[in-house]
């Protein structure tokens, strides 16, 4: 749709998911912002994030949310349509698998692209560890562990895999600073402020791939 339904705050329901869109002040300009939220629940008086007040009827809408992914921050290849979330999913997965492995390791951030040159083609993903020391031991089971995840949190990308359509994930650890670099840089060229720098969790240009690939460990 180029005009859809729009909510307000009050209207949205849990369990669907929703385009933010920011209003000017006066009203007259809508901002699309690109970000995917999803509703989880309302909030109740079991919670203790805000006081609600004592009369039932008085406790307002209050939606609580999350962000799912943003617009564009697919991984797709043949339909299969990896979120942010799926990312994030499998990410967390993997580290708690790590830990009860007992290797104390955190991936700080990370980003992601499709090698659609390969054949059959793949996920490409470059991971900063907070021990750079650590990348020799994740190494050996980084690739099984996050194509294992990625096809649990997303049956579509699980079936291709079975099909052969997609080959295993493969999996980089970059130096430490190397997403700090990269978005300073970032801020550099398209003189933009830091808030306006949001992840890079799907990587675009040529440009961009090679700098990640540059900064592998090992290298």
């Amino acid at each position: 749709e180029t005009q859809p339904k729009t909510c307000l705050l009050s209207e949205i329901e849990p369990g669907c998911r929703y385009e933010l869109v920011c209003t000017t002040e006066a009203g007259l300009v809508r901002y699309r912002m690109g970000d995917i939220i999803e509703c989880t629940r309302f909030l109740t008086r079991a919670d203790d994030l805000v006081p609600l007040p004592s009369e039932l009827h008085q406790i307002p809408r209050i939606p609580l949310i999350s962000v799912a992914y943003r617009m564009g921050n697919l991984l797709d290849i043949i339909g299969e349509k990896t979120t942010e979330q799926n990312l994030i999913d499998t990410i967390a997965k993997t580290v708690d698998e790590w830990r009860q492995q007992g290797i104390i390791a955190d991936i700080i951030d990370f980003t992601s692209y499709p090698k659609l040159d390969a054949f059959p083609p793949c996920y490409i993903f470059f991971f900063e560890l907070g021990d750079d020391q650590l990348y020799e031991t994740l190494q050996l089971t980084v690739d099984k562990l996050v194509d294992q995840y990625l096809r649990q949190f997303n049956f579509v990308y699980d079936r291709a895999r079975d099909a052969t359509y997609i080959a295993c994930a493969k999996c980089n650890f970059v130096r430490n600073g190397t997403f700090s670099t990269f978005i300073h840089e970032k801020l550099l060229t398209a003189h933009a402020s830091p808030i306006q720098v949001k992840p890079h969790r799907l990587l675009k240009t040529e440009q961009h791939i090679q700098y990640f690939h540059a900064n592998c460990l090992g290298q």
